[in-house]
């Protein structure tokens, strides 16, 4: 017997009887049961599950007094509720960007849909937004009590709390825009000269527009870290610029990002930086840059990290100093050499050995067309390669094709003396051996095929 009071306050008696408490027991322990029975006629009609979450306000629950054993058991076989969305947070909501999908006629069971795109720094879409320093008037005691704030943060760790610290930087950083020039100079000379700096100080410094200020920490600091510098590098503040190309190290992140900024002065800064790290691609495009502006050539030809291959293609646009100097530097002799050119000269199906020197009596009157094929023909490469021995008019990359073909001291010497560098060439046929005459060569085939280490020339 249950007895359950009503809204009009009076008492209300309802007999349970035995079957309806068994069919209520068996349906409270997850039994199966028959389906559930009509709904009461003073029941009100379910919400359809299509409506869209957040859309619907839901009625709040009738009174236990109007509810029958009859609704108690159905409102049991009723299926689960779906979970509500969970709001986004206004956290969640400042890192992707939601955008609607275009609005579209309203079809019976559809949901209104969200698209959500995670917008990265890159991408069209990506503005970045900076916070710009007021301008403020000049301020002589702001000098002298940045200078004390510097003293505490520099303080060490066991001598300093690190609340103390951090609420001298933020002072410091306050005040920065009140400083005089001469105040800010000494300050980024001692900020230099610290160990562990502030990196919200340091960022202020190299980012002030005054290379003044910016300068000693660009060119000197170690305590930069390479995303601030590489920010700094693509402004493309030329003073800025060559100052990070002289820095002590530089990595090859850094080095990529200065080499973009096409700019020769900060390219012969990194050049002849030893400290300087760069990768395979950057040398590569370094090389592209010395074959248009002979600054570059010396101080890329001569660097320690320089590969072979880096040398031998810029062989085409150097003067003949620095021809001489890569033959002497990047070639040499062995019998490793020799196994390593018999390999090659059995992948090509070729004897590399003997040269027809009787097609040399066909260059004096031959076209350069005509030259070209007959260089193809004398020493076996390509004939791409033979017509940039026949254009050449420095006469080095005759003395190797000649060496290459094996040609005597007396003949090569009656074929140069009308040089007018006869002399110089006559040293360099001396020096030279065959196989360092046959490796320049297998470079420079390959340089016209695009295969083995010039491949990367050709996808660029």
């Amino acid at each position: 017997m249950s007895i359950v009071q009503p809204e009009n306050g009076l008492p209300e008696r309802r007999v349970f009887t035995a079957e309806s408490f068994h069919s209520l027991k068996l349906k409270l322990s997850g039994a199966h049961q028959s389906p559930a029975p009509a709904t009461l006629p003073d029941e009100a009609p379910a919400v359809s599950s299509a409506e869209p979450v957040g859309e619907s306000i839901e009625a709040p629950p009738r009174a236990s007094s109007h509810l029958g054993l009859g609704e108690i058991i159905q409102a049991t076989d009723a299926p689960p509720r779906e979970p509500e969305t969970i709001a986004q947070t206004p956290a969640a909501a400042e890192i992707a960007t939601v955008v609607p999908v275009e609005a579209q006629p309203a079809s019976a069971g559809a949901q209104p849909k969200n698209r959500t795109f995670a917008v990265r720094p890159g991408d069209a879409a990506f503005v970045e937004r900076r916070v710009l320093e007021k301008a403020q008037p000049e301020d002589a005691g702001a000098g002298e009590q940045a200078h004390a704030l510097l003293d505490i943060m520099a303080m060490p760790t066991s001598g300093s709390l690190p609340q103390e610290r951090a609420l001298a930087n933020d002072t410091l950083l306050r005040l920065i825009p009140r400083m005089p020039l001469k105040s800010l100079r000494r300050l980024a000379s001692r900020t230099c000269m610290m160990e562990a700096p502030s990196e919200m100080l340091v960022r202020r410094l190299i980012n002030d527009p005054r290379i003044e200020v910016s300068g000693p920490l660009l060119e000197n600091a170690m305590s930069v870290h390479d995303s601030d510098l590489i920010a700094v590098a693509n402004t493309r503040n030329p003073a800025s610029l060559k100052l990070i190309a002289r820095r002590r190290l530089i990595s090859p992140a850094l080095s990529v990002a200065l080499i973009q900024s096409n700019h020769v002065e900060t390219l012969l800064n990194l050049v002849r930086n030893q400290g300087a790290s760069f990768s395979i691609e950057s040398i590569w495009r370094l090389s592209y840059f010395a074959a248009d502006h002979p600054v570059l050539q010396a101080p890329l030809v001569t660097r320690q990290d320089t590969p072979p291959p880096i040398a031998f293609q810029l062989f085409w646009h150097l003067p003949s100093e620095l021809r001489r100097y890569v033959l002497s530097r990047f070639l040499t002799d062995s019998e490793t050499i020799t196994r390593i050119l018999t390999m090659n000269m059995e992948a090509q199906g070729t004897d590399q050995k003997y040269a027809d020197l009787s097609l040399l009596s066909k260059l004096e009157h031959a076209s350069p067309q005509e030259a070209g094929q007959i260089f193809s023909r004398l020493i076996h490469v390509s004939e791409a390669t033979g017509a940039r021995i026949a254009d050449d008019a420095g006469g080095e990359a005759l003395t190797v094709a000649l060496k290459a073909a094996g040609l005597t001291r007396a003949k090569f010497a009656g074929i140069i003396d009308k040089h007018p560098d006869a002399a110089a060439l006559k040293a360099m046929f001396e020096t030279l051996s065959f196989n360092k005459a046959r490796v320049l060569l297998t470079y420079w085939d390959w340089a016209v095929m695009g295969t083995g280490p010039y491949a990367r020339t050709v996808a660029s």
